[in-house]
């Protein structure tokens, strides 16, 4: 969901030896910074690297006592674009470039590094030309930008495929009448049927949480739009997002989307939470979905287009996740009224969800990656 609010956004070795080290600076270095005119791009990636390691930790309690100007300054630095660990030390002497045709106008450049009781690391600086300088685009660990795992294989063809074949699997099964998808919408409806005003009261309210999230997004102050931003970013680039949706491959960008949103999301948070009696599920609905309101209210502008997009992305995957929580509601509403021995039948309620999640975020996913990538 918030891929689509910020894609839509953005369219609108030894100290001595060439080593350097980490350590604390008596002023606050930005996460992003302009390098002076005149410099190389090397010149710029070294002069970055050298910040980065001169950059303090953010306290938290420093970030407490301030203003929220102040918090959106901080907030960066203190999620996707921390300090290294003291005692940190760089090579910038062996630097060497990594820019593939992949990465367009910004250059890649990594470095040896070690940092205290850990293996040795390399670090990467990319820059990209800005005017007459060059601009960090990042710095950090290699490593923290690897994807690795599922998110990985989710990059590569096959799981494109798979995608494309579970897509056709669930259309057919939706069409036949008697299919085992079918019958478990069936439970599903009977399900609802019984506990209409819980659900409709569990969305209702969910709703109104992300709007006020949206609310707050809106009257927040306008410094706060790029650390927002920022921070969404680089999230989305940690999922595997970025590359997905960046290949210009419609399945891949769906797979990857429909992974985070299903797998992980719903599967993996919602529903777990869900069947623990349903209150932690709504306790972090609540919390999580006004978070995540406040990017959407900092959006500005736009088509009436972009706004359909985004508005089909959110009525299609809000209330997929908003019907999981509501199963919690229905399993502790169940077992408030028949007592434990009614566990079975109020779980039962609880996983009817999990396929109207699955064909809402299913579409969802295709939806949103042929939006991105097709229609803009």
């Amino acid at each position: 969901m918030v891929v689509a609010a910020v894609l839509l956004a953005t369219s609108l070795a030894a100290p001595g030896d060439g080593a350097v080290s980490s350590g604390p600076v008596d002023q606050e270095v930005p996460a992003s910074a302009q390098a002076p005119a005149g410099m190389t791009a090397e010149e710029a990636a070294d002069a970055a690297v050298q910040e980065w390691l001169n950059r303090r930790p953010v306290s938290v309690d420093r970030i407490a006592a301030g203003d929220i100007e102040q918090l959106c300054r901080e907030l960066p630095g203190l999620v996707t674009q921390p300090a290294p660990p003291p005692g940190t030390q760089v090579n910038l002497t062996d630097r060497v470039e990594r820019t593939t045709p992949a990465d367009g106008d910004v250059r890649v450049f990594t470095y040896p590094a070690s940092r205290p009781n850990a293996p040795p690391e390399i670090v990467e600086a990319r820059v990209r030309p800005s005017g007459d300088g060059w601009e960090t685009v990042r710095v950090g660990f290699w490593s923290d930008a690897q994807l690795t795992g599922a998110r990985a294989w989710l990059q590569t063809p096959i799981a494109a495929y798979t995608f494309i074949l579970a897509s056709v699997i669930v259309a057919f099964m939706l069409a036949q009448r008697g299919s085992p998808l079918r019958r478990w919408l069936a439970v599903t409806r009977a399900a609802v049927a019984e506990h209409r005003r819980l659900v409709i009261v569990t969305l209702v309210a969910l709703y109104g949480v992300f709007g006020l999230g949206v609310v707050t997004g809106s009257s927040l102050p306008d410094s706060c739009d790029a650390a927002v931003v920022e921070i969404v970013q680089g999230a989305i680039t940690a999922l595997g997002a970025t590359d997905a949706y960046g290949s210009g491959d419609v399945p891949r960008a769906a797979a990857v989307t429909f992974y985070q949103n299903f797998v992980v999301v719903t599967l993996s948070v919602t529903f777990t939470l869900a069947a623990v009696l349903g209150v932690p599920a709504y306790l972090f609905a609540a919390f999580s979905f006004f978070a995540q309101g406040v990017p959407f209210g900092m959006l500005g502008g736009g088509g009436a287009v972009e706004l359909l997009v985004l508005l089909v992305v959110l009525v299609l995957e809000l209330t997929s996740y908003f019907f999981v929580v509501a199963g919690g509601g229905m399993l502790l509403a169940t077992i408030w009224r028949n007592g434990f021995a009614g566990i079975p039948v109020a779980f039962r309620k609880l996983l009817s969800t999990l396929p109207v999640a699955m064909v809402l975020l299913m579409a969802g996913a295709w939806f949103e990656a042929a939006a991105l990538i097709i229609g803009f």
